[in-house]
């Protein structure tokens, strides 16, 4: 007899909320606002406990992105070795 938990579709993440404003998590949607305040709000709250993540809060009305967290790894400068002596 097959079983039928097996047979039924998994949901592999939640719906986001949809909302004009969406905090993304390392490029992931994670919740949606009606409002920037609200959403950055969300975000500073994300950074506070999470600091090295990347969250950025996107208007899909107007079609902006606005970066809150680390967006790449600080690069030396090509003369940061010691020039050989000799």
């Amino acid at each position: 007899m097959p079983n039928d938990k097996a047979a039924a579709p998994r949901q592999l993440s939640k719906r986001v909320q949809m909302g004009r404003f969406i905090v993304y998590v390392d490029q992931q949607a994670k919740s949606g606002f009606d409002t920037r305040d609200a959403a950055e709000s969300e975000a500073a709250r994300i950074l506070k406990a999470f600091p090295i993540l990347a969250v950025r809060v996107a208007d899909i009305e107007d079609d902006s992105i606005r970066k809150l967290g680390p967006t790449k790894a600080k690069e030396e400068p090509e003369d940061s070795y010691p020039a050989d002596a000799g």
